[in-house]
């Protein structure tokens, strides 16, 4: 873990020691204000967190809220750890989900932030990746925000990990799987992305969620609220459309339903 420290004003560059991983993290902080917020932003399969950092400062400043974008390599995290978040677990490496929890213990330690709320936000395979966090390894985040992500963990046990939840340890199952549904994951999607993802043609259990991203969002949230019922747990998820969208992450980072999302989520952790 860091020691505490002034963050530079605007942009840099920092380097986290987690999980015997050194992961560089391109960080912004908005000036003149009094930081209200912790945002992660992870990117998608293309892994350039420097540029989703700086998609993200317009509601960084706004939100005035910290921004870290943790980079995690292709060389170094294929797509079964950055998409699937290194699930089903090998005994041989360490899943990638694994790792927010630390990342969010040092991003308060190295900014001096102990007390400020942190939130989630990915776009597309950084939206797989925080589906694997919440699903199966949450950390300390009072909200996740899911953007156009081409598969999603499904809220049942018939389906294997990482897609659902079945071939999950059998004692922990269905508690993790109450969880899963009570956790305050809001799924924003463009609701002009409905191109067919070349990256999950081949994989039936992300086919059987939809044709397209934003057909798949529609379902996971619909089956999320189904079981929720079921298993009568509090349901913690919200669905918003961004019109005039598709698959384009600047576009999502900013617009106006995910400030509005940003801004509940903070507002609704200050009234505790």
């Amino acid at each position: 873990m860091a020691d505490a420290r002034a963050l530079p004003e605007g942009r840099s560059l920092e380097n986290a020691a987690v999980a015997g991983e050194h992961l560089d993290v391109a960080v912004f902080r908005p000036a003149s204000c009094q930081i209200r917020a912790i945002l992660f932003v992870l990117a998608g399969k293309n892994r350039n967190s420097t540029t989703y950092r700086d998609d993200s400062i317009p509601l960084a400043r706004h939100e005035c809220s910290l921004v870290f974008a943790p980079e995690f390599p292709v060389s170094r995290f294929s797509t079964q750890q950055y998409q699937r978040g290194g699930f089903p677990a090998s005994l041989q490496t360490t899943p990638a989900a694994t790792y927010m929890r630390p990342l969010e213990q040092w991003a308060r330690a190295i900014s001096g932030e102990p007390h400020v709320p942190i939130i989630l936000v990915g776009h597309s395979a950084g939206a797989q990746y925080l589906e694997r966090v919440e699903a199966y390894a949450p950390g300390e985040e009072i909200m996740t925000v899911i953007m156009n992500p081409s598969s999603y963990v499904e809220p049942e046990t018939e389906t294997a990990v990482p897609y659902g939840f079945r071939n999950w340890p059998e004692a922990a199952s269905l508690p993790d799987l109450r969880r899963y549904l009570s956790r305050n994951i809001a799924v924003i999607l463009g609701a002009e992305d409905t191109e067919t993802s070349s990256a999950t043609e081949h994989i039936p259990a992300a086919t059987e969620q939809g044709r397209n991203r934003l057909e798949r969002g529609q379902w996971a949230y619909a089956q999320g609220r189904e079981q929720a019922e079921k298993l009568n747990v509090p349901f913690g998820w919200t669905i918003t459309l961004v019109p005039a969208t598709g698959h384009v992450a600047s576009k999502m980072l900013a617009s106006a339903e995910l400030q509005e999302a940003v801004e509940t989520a903070i507002r609704s952790a200050s009234l505790r």
